[in-house]
């Protein structure tokens, strides 16, 4: 069974197989953006067919991934290692890409099936096991995780404080608009991340003050962790080219 399952694993690294999962990866999700189009809505049955067969494709690629588990921790089980990978990021998102396939058969009803294929644009995360590129920037933030954790947490609380203060510097002169500090949050993160929608902004002149001093702090903050992967990027880079990676 051993190297039944490790054949198995060849052959899905296999640059056939990789190559055969990409095309109906892209395949599957053009047509999910082509059937949105309405100048296209003639064509929807056919979209809809490339997306199950697409899914039938995703379906006995899961399957065989599932049962040649055990080839890639043989220091564990095979049930225990079967049942990691139905539980890993990579499993997960499999399962997502075969969900139309399995459902389509129970519920046929149009709508049913519009709302079914709706979270199959997950799939796109397929690519991240077949692309090299994405492969790299998970290299990238797995090397700095903790240093963007810490970075993103002082966000957090950078924007928690801007929230509570300008929801009690403004309720009492836009009380329709700051209601609590949930509205007053969602102004945090537009003015710190400087897109500022202009649905939500402070007119007292103390707000206004505040307002400024977060939006100068969000452009601060927010160089932090692009230098810190910019700099992640460039040592791997630099490992790569110098052949120790």
């Amino acid at each position: 069974m051993n190297r039944r399952t490790e054949t198995i694993l060849k052959v899905l690294r296999s640059r056939a197989a990789r190559f055969m999962a990409l095309f109906f990866i892209l395949l599957s999700v053009t047509a999910v953006i082509m059937s949105s189009f309405v100048e296209f809505q003639a064509f929807r049955p056919l979209f809809q067919a490339i997306i199950h067969f697409s899914s039938a494709v995703f379906l006995v690629e899961y399957v065989l991934r599932i049962y040649s588990a055990p080839a890639l921790t043989p220091d564990r089980t095979a049930f225990r290692s079967r049942i990691r990978y139905v539980f890993s990021f990579y499993g997960l998102v499999d399962l997502v890409a075969v969900i139309p396939f399995v459902l389509t058969y129970f519920y046929w009803d149009p709508e049913i099936v519009h709302i079914i294929i709706l979270p199959y644009v997950f799939t796109v995360f397929k690519l991240i096991r077949y692309s090299t590129a994405f492969q790299l920037i998970l290299k990238v933030m797995n090397t700095v995780r903790s240093e963007l954790f810490t970075a993103f947490t002082a966000c957090l609380i950078v924007i928690c404080f801007s929230a509570i203060m300008v929801y009690y510097v403004e309720k009492g002169a836009q009380p329709e608009v700051f209601r609590n500090i949930g509205d007053s949050m969602w102004w945090a993160v537009i003015t710190f991340t400087t897109v500022g929608y202009g649905d939500i902004y402070p007119v007292t002149p103390l707000g206004r003050i505040l307002c400024a001093f977060i939006s100068f702090i969000g452009i601060a903050m927010l160089a932090i962790p692009t230098g810190i992967i910019s700099s992640a990027f460039i040592s791997i880079m630099k490992d790569k080219l110098s052949g120790k990676d």
